[in-house]
């Protein structure tokens, strides 16, 4: 186990435990059988990110999804959910067949199943360039890439926001984790030009699309697409040191995704819609949900302090050494162009003129709300004192 394992680990953990906290208290016995499951869930993810046998590293990755699968499928309540459950297993099997034919060739090539032993063995270049290309591809489905993004947004609108938390804060992580295992059992990386092009336009293709969106679940779903792929795009690098901030990039986007998600619950509890056509207010109203928006915001924004800031700060300063057109179009893109598309929609929720006001009784957040905000806030606040250290 690496350090990125332990992050998986950790993030199975902690993000599990906020998705856990979205669930209804009213139904506590009933939400004792997730929390069961969720224990032996965490079983399994530690096999993952520990094993060296690389079947059983497929085998423990596709065993991840199962538990997702059955969490929208009995948890939602419409039929559009289920359909939504359904298109994710879908995608998702997809992109995992892909993967298995990487692995069952490297099985039949290196006759090994031992992730050291494959390390060892001497690929030809272009056995590791049409490998690397498959891996690219199948994890990139579930990371997700452009342009297989498409069913992420469908999931995540369709889906209860405890599924959207956790797909965000930690499904897609292991797609991350799987690509750096495998990739790092070849002896070189091809030229990733083309990869890292791909990545580039997804990153430019969701924050685009923030500027049209009027569901703030799917506005907050392009937000981890962009942010998936910044991070895709500096495991396509090969470098160990923008590996590192790739993984230090994981954890800021897992609980910045999180609270967002949580966020947008909890608009959704109280005004029975998350189109911003219809909320509007929140500030005058709702003062508590107004300020977390605020601090929401300023965190997607990468305050000076937080991990983000500290993250992109280290990730554009060692970018710039590669490429300076590419530095200027990847921080004119994510923090430009998607950050004012992902902001003006929050800023006339928040500030619009609200009609009907005594049509509804709504309260501000609960002690409840309160803690889980809070506790994605210090998680970004906290990790950001490590990053001299590790970095």
């Amino acid at each position: 186990m690496d350090f990125f394992s332990y992050i998986i680990l950790f993030l199975a953990y902690v993000v599990g435990f906020i998705t856990l906290s979205t669930l209804d208290t009213r139904l506590y016995w009933y939400n004792m059988n997730y929390i069961y499951f969720f224990n032996l869930f965490i079983f399994l993810v530690f096999f993952f990110v520990s094993v060296s046998n690389i079947l059983a590293f497929f085998l423990t990755y596709e065993l991840l999804l199962l538990p997702s699968f059955f969490f929208v499928f009995f948890v939602s309540p419409g039929r559009r959910s289920i359909q939504a459950s359904f298109y994710f297993l879908m995608w998702t099997q997809i992109g995992s067949f892909v993967v298995l034919f990487a692995i069952s060739y490297c099985i039949v090539v290196s006759n090994s199943f031992d992730f050291y032993s494959l390390k060892n063995f001497n690929f030809t270049s272009n056995e590791i360039f049409i490998l690397y290309s498959i891996l690219f591809l199948g994890f990139g489905v579930k990371v997700p890439i452009w342009p297989f993004h498409y069913w992420i947004t469908k999931t995540h609108v369709e889906a209860p926001s405890g599924f959207s938390i956790y797909l965000s804060g930690f499904l897609v992580k292991s797609a991350l984790f799987g690509f750096y295992k495998l990739t790092n059992l070849l002896n070189y990386l091809p030229n990733t030009s083309f990869f890292l092009v791909v990545t580039i336009i997804g990153i430019i293709d969701a924050s685009i699309k923030m500027w049209g969106q009027t569901d703030l679940k799917k506005l907050v779903a392009y937000c981890t697409i962009q942010e998936m792929n910044l991070i895709f795009f500096l495991f396509c690098f090969g470098d160990l040191f923008l590996k590192e901030i790739g993984f230090l990039f994981s954890l800021t986007h897992a609980f910045l995704s999180a609270l967002m998600f949580y966020i947008v619950d909890c608009v959704y509890r109280r005004f029975h819609s998350r189109s911003i056509l219809q909320i509007n207010g929140i500030v005058t109203y709702l003062p508590n949900l107004a300020i977390t928006i605020f601090f929401m915001g300023i965190f997607f924004a990468g305050l000076p302090g937080t991990l983000k800031f500290s993250v992109e700060f280290c990730l554009f300063n060692n970018l710039i050494d590669f490429s300076f057109i590419t530095t200027v179009l990847t921080v004119l893109s994510a923090n430009c162009l998607g950050l004012i598309g992902f902001s003006k929609s929050w800023f006339n929720a928040m500030f619009g003129i609200r009609k009907n006001v005594f049509n509804y009784v709504q309260s501000d957040l609960s002690k409840k709300e309160i803690y889980i905000s809070y506790l994605s806030f210090s998680m970004l606040f906290f990790f950001s004192f490590f990053t001299n250290y590790l970095l």
